[in-house]
């Protein structure tokens, strides 16, 4: 092989030098540790070692195929794991009399050190044989090592060496093991537990406390407890340090209770906290208890190296084929690029010996003009042949146009002339160990990628829940580019760059003569101008020379050719499909009902557990100096807050603050409970106001509750003038402000019209009557509710829930809004303020959309119908949009219809205009078939 610096020394004077190709710092350095890979494994091995290197990979792959398909390992118990398990209680031994005492040390270190003394009596019934008691603890712990350490471990009051068996989350205490354990044992088990507690963020108060919530039966308890009880040894100086009252409570599946731990004795140190239950607990109960402490309490040891394995390590394979996507470009870059010539070329007027159009369009990469060139090839063999006459034609017609993007590409791939660069020696296809890696690694890793995906799908999420699918995802994509620059790698050789020089020499003789703007159809130099010609140039220049030389256009004419607009036509059906699905699945219809306060409220922590007693409402709408409107709303809660509860209950409230596209400008300005200013945070969840306290410590009991909101724009305009729709009530709020032994047993709603303003009221003012599903529903008539006294008109229902079925009570129901809806003449407010356009356009959408989309169903179907030749973009119209359409409004129905009654105005609106879409539909397809296709020549 020569070497290039000898080649340009031997080039002539006319020639024209190839800059060699300079690549990247990084491609070169990687590259270069792959040439070096590949040579140091080719010293060390053959045929053996690349086949040890495949078996490695199928081996990683069959990993991931198990974990794939596979049983799930350390799966969690099921619902009916456990049940079952509760009906077998007697196959092993049952625990009588558990005891457990948790004495809390704080050392000087700040760590926390918690001594753990359990003793219970494993009685083992007649037919269970077993030689051993095992008692599992957890030895990892929310990212902590609790570095169990056995102290002392006793069978009948006797010292035992208990064996210990670890794995790496568990660790597991052995006791007994040779003979077999029948009637009752006494067990003492004595052992040390390392930073139990950690860091934890309480949602409903927004604190981050240090969390000390431990299950006395451990990670695995396969057994029935017939009485248990609970010590916890607290030293005095922590005491000040509770962020809550501690709690402690037993659970098994949906059944549970909990309770405050008090202290034995509040004046002695250390404080002793202690439960007992004499209930018996089937296998797989939990008896936890929970001390919750300021945050710094205890210093805090890093994420043990096991989480960061847990967490991290199964992204490792998506890490491998990240930086397997960047040896793959360098090496199809560097590695795999194609050998050099000569380095220079000289101008060439003839094509090389024993070279082919077809061949010589494969070297030089032509896929978009190689079609073209070899069909204008083969006409200038035999001119008179139709059929050849009709495939330069149609070759020239198609020619750099979108339609023939995939037939070219196609075509370029799988041509003989595509082998026989290969056969020639032209072209090679890479081999060797690290193509080998590439190949095989790809698909293991993507396989094993999968396999963790599923595996991590049954457990508790360690980080962001969506990482592991999002990691799958990225690593099939990852392994599918690895596996295209792998698979397509198809370097030239020393021959194969020689002749790509000469055709480089080709180009250049046909440029400084000027081929493309002189060269006949006829001649042997223009299959080459076409093959290094951009392909719209090409196509351009064959159909003006074919007009030329006599060819009819009409003889290029392809009923099956997807030119750009019949590709426009298929694209705008499926984008109109992809809108419609978009549209359904990302927003919601006006036509939709609102929600509720139950789904408002839904997934919100501290929202449960207080009970709204006594609720009164009082509002007071006022105008300001300039004529603007303003409400100022008290309300006044009688609460009732549950105990025991896990989540600190919360003062919650719902407002619709919008209404009709109206942003009313609620703003709560203070809260309360029993005279003192509570924090408060003010949010918004599916386009509702929504606020709640930020309380730190228990507060269970009866409490007063006053919270003070203002709405600055409570007044919009619409066509009948002015309106104000309060919202005292959300429906579904006797839901929320209930408890177990609470409920709300009165309400009062008021509001105060001050300055004259009730002499401005106008027909249809009255109470709202709507539901989410009816918001247009009429306003029921203020009666005698409205009260005036001197220059104010007081409007005001007060009602118990004891008269809520008698004729006459005003008891609002918990399925429509509460509140009161009053109309003004325009000009009473000058803060009233019309819909803006968008929300106009937006709340019309579900009306219009049907029928626009079934009128265009109807015309584009007809219109498709009325084609003469029934071919081409006509025809692509009546058999792609009208079915488009159908499915776009069939999806839309259910957006714009689905919370609707059978007796709503919009199901005829969206109906009638699917039925009509689809007998056009369905005429068009039958009318446009390829049996009434006739093609004029």
């Amino acid at each position: 092989m020569t070497d290039d610096s000898d080649d340009e020394l031997s080039a002539p004077p006319e020639a024209t030098l190839i800059d060699p190709p300079r690549h990247t710092p990084l491609w070169a350095f990687l590259s270069r540790l792959l040439l070096r890979l590949e040579a140091w494994l080719r010293s060390h091995g053959g045929t053996r070692l690349r086949a040890g290197i495949r078996v490695f990979w199928a081996a990683v792959a069959a990993v991931g195929v198990v974990l794939l398909v596979g049983p799930v390992i350390n799966a969690p118990l099921t619902f009916d794991d456990i049940t079952s398990s509760a009906k077998e209680a007697t196959s092993t031994w049952i625990a009588k009399d558990f005891s457990a005492e948790y004495d809390l040390q704080r050392h000087d270190d700040g760590r926390l050190v918690v001594a753990v003394t359990e003793r219970f009596t494993a009685v083992f019934p007649d037919d269970v044989d077993e030689n051993s008691i095992e008692r599992v603890l957890a030895s990892q712990y929310e990212g902590h090592d609790l570095a169990p350490a056995l102290r002392e471990a006793r069978l009948d009051d006797r010292p035992v060496d208990a064996r210990v068996e670890t794995t790496p989350t568990r660790t597991t205490y052995v006791i007994g093991g040779v003979d077999r354990l029948t009637g009752s044992h006494l067990v003492e088990v004595r052992y040390d537990l390392r930073d139990l507690a950690y860091d934890d963020r309480d949602t409903s108060s927004d604190q981050v406390p240090q969390v000390l919530q431990w299950d006395v039966f451990g990670p695995e308890w396969p057994h029935g407890v017939s009485s248990s009880s609970l010590r916890v040894v607290v030293p005095r100086d922590l005491e000040g340090a509770f962020a809550r009252q501690p709690s402690a409570g037993l659970s098994w599946l949906l059944v549970g209770g909990s309770t405050t731990m008090e202290p034995e004795d509040a004046a002695s140190d250390p404080l002793v906290y202690e439960i007992t239950n004499d209930q018996n607990i089937p296998p797989h109960g939990s008896f936890w208890f929970a001390f919750r402490f300021d945050p710094g309490t205890f210093a805090m040891p890093g994420p043990s190296p096991l989480f960061f394995i847990q967490a991290y390590g199964p992204f490792v394979p998506l890490l491998l084929l990240a930086a397997g996507v960047l040896f793959a470009f360098a090496a199809r870059a560097v590695a795999w690029a194609d050998a050099r010539g000569r380095a220079w070329f000289v101008p060439e007027s003839q094509p090389r010996r024993g070279s082919s159009v077809a061949l010589d369009a494969r070297l030089w990469g032509a896929r978009r003009t190689a079609v073209l060139a070899e069909a204008l090839d083969a006409w200038r063999r035999d001119p008179k042949d139709p059929r050849l006459t009709r495939r330069l034609a149609r070759a020239a017609h198609r020619a750099g146009r979108w339609g023939d993007l995939l037939p070219a590409l196609r075509s370029f791939r799988f041509s003989p002339a595509w082998r026989a660069q290969f056969e020639r020696g032209l072209r090679t296809v890479p081999r060797g160990f690290v193509r080998d890696a590439f190949l095989g690694g790809a698909f293991a890793l993507a396989v094993l990628q999968l396999g963790l995906t599923r595996q991590l799908s049954h457990q508790r999420a360690l980080t962001i829940e969506w990482w592991p699918v999002a990691a799958a995802a990225a690593s099939v994509a990852l392994a599918g580019v690895i596996l295209a620059v792998a698979l397509s790698a198809r370097p030239l050789t020393r021959e194969g760059a020689l002749a790509r020089e000469h055709l480089l020499g080709q180009r250049q003789y046909l440029e400084l003569t000027s081929a493309a703007e002189r060269t006949p159809l006829r001649s042997a130099d223009l299959p080459y101008v076409v093959i290094f010609s951009h392909p719209r140039a090409a196509g351009r220049l064959l159909r003006g020379l074919t007009e030329r030389e006599g060819i009819d256009r009409r003889v290029g004419a392809d009923p099956t050719f997807l030119g750009g607009g019949r590709l426009a036509v298929r694209a705008c059906a499926l984008g109109l499909v992809a809108g419609a699905i978009a549209l359904a699945f990302l927003t919601t219809a006006s036509t939709t009902a609102a929600p509720d306060q139950a789904a408002v409220l839904d997934g919100i922590a501290g929202s449960s557990g207080l009970a709204v007693t006594d609720a009164d409402i009082a509002a007071t709408l006022r105008r300001d100096g300039d004529g603007a409107g303003r409400v100022e709303v008290v309300e006044t809660l009688k609460t009732e807050v549950e105990a025991n509860r896990r989540v600190i209950p919360q003062v919650t409230r719902v407002w619709r603050d919008v209404v009709d596209g109206h942003d009313q400008g609620l703003t709560v300005e203070s809260i309360t409970v029993d005279g003192k200013t509570a924090p408060f945070l003010q949010t918004r969840r599916l386009d509702h106001a929504v606020v709640q306290t930020r309380l730190t410590d228990d507060w269970t009991g009866a409490h007063v509750v006053e919270i003070r909101y203002e709405m600055a724009h409570p007044i919009a305009r619409d066509a009948s003038g002015e309106r104000m729709a309060w919202t005292a009530l959300m429906p579904g709020w006797s839901w929320s402000w209930r408890t177990v032994d609470a409920e709300t047993e009165h309400v009062r709603i008021a509001l105060t019209l001050a300055d004259g303003r009730g002499e401005d009221l106008e027909e249809g003012s009255g109470w709202m009557d709507a539901t989410p599903s009816r918001p247009d529903a009429a306003p029921e008539p203020l009666g005698d509710d409205a009260v005036q006294s001197g220059s104010e008109t007081v409007i005001a229902f007060d009602a118990r829930a004891s008269d809520e079925y008698s004729p006459d009570s005003r008891w609002p129901s918990s399925s429509k809004y509460a509140g009161l809806d009053l109309r003004f003449a325009s000009g009473t407010f000058s803060s009233a303020t019309p819909p803006s356009i968008g929300h106009t356009l937006w709340a019309a959408l579900p009306w219009v959309i049907g029928p626009i989309l079934g009128a265009g169903a109807v015309v584009l179907g007809l219109v498709g119908m009325s084609a003469r030749d029934r071919v081409g973009v006509r025809r692509d119209l009546a058999r792609w949009l009208p079915p488009s359409l159908v499915i776009a409004q069939v999806v839309l129905v259910g957006w714009a219809a689905g919370d609707a009654a059978i007796e709503d105005a919009i199901l005829p609106v969206v109906l009638i205009p699917v039925v009509l879409s689809v007998v056009v539909a369905v005429v068009a397809f039958v009318r446009t078939r390829r049996l009434a296709i006739v093609t004029r020549t």
